[in-house]
């Protein structure tokens, strides 16, 4: 089963920040951390959030959200919880209809996965997904597609331990077939490609988990 995406959700309201992630963590797949708006830039700084979640009534009406998420080396898609859409602005009423945002989350997030501009921070490296490379101080290293899904599902995963059964079955669709040894392989180049920060992908007893 993949792991729940990661939502920042940015508000000053007590209620929705305590109701929205309880609704978001019964079987939606994602799930939310909530925050004051200025709290923002450095917690997606951390690269733990797949996206960002902004209540408009927490924001100043005369700027552009959109602007103000838009800079530094990880960028997140971002939606914004009532107010007025502007343009290129995703954008759900309230008040929130559950199905109505999990359904907006989902295409928003499949748009961007495949996109140039999706990042994920790992340590010191920049991990792109979607073309499978890792950038570490402006150098690029080749990643292939089963490397690359593991380095996604152990950054969806974190801060847990995934197990090398759940890694078979999520990269490989696990079969008789695939032995362990191909997993500990794969596992081992990339932590060659990883080696400016090689504490980043760690062992743990039956399994492993990214650190840093």
């Amino acid at each position: 089963m993949a792991a729940p995406r990661r939502l920042l959700l940015l508000t000053l309201d007590a209620a929705l920040a305590g109701l929205l992630p309880q609704q978001l963590a019964l079987g939606t797949g994602y799930t939310a951390e909530a925050a004051a708006p200025e709290a923002g830039a450095a917690l997606l700084a951390t690269g733990r959030f797949d996206a960002v979640l902004l209540d408009s009534a927490a924001w100043p009406p005369a700027t552009d959200p959109a602007e103000a998420f838009a800079h530094g080396p990880v960028v997140r898609p971002l939606l914004l919880l009532g107010g007025r859409p502007g343009p290129g602005l995703d954008h759900v009423p309230k008040p929130v209809r559950m199905a109505d945002l999990v359904a907006r989350l989902n295409q928003l997030l499949a748009r961007f996965d495949a996109s140039p501009e999706a990042a994920i921070r790992l340590g010191a490296h920049l991990f792109h997904a979607a073309g499978r490379w890792l950038e570490t101080g402006g150098r690029r290293v080749k990643l292939t597609e089963k490397e690359a899904a593991i380095l996604l599902h152990l950054h969806r995963a974190a801060p847990r331990a995934v197990s090398r059964a759940e890694l078979l079955d999520e990269v490989w669709g696990y079969s008789a077939a695939v032995a362990t040894h191909t997993l500990e392989t794969h596992i081992y180049r990339l932590r060659r490609k990883l080696a400016a920060a090689a504490d980043l992908l760690v062992t743990e007893e039956g399994g492993y988990r990214l650190g840093g």
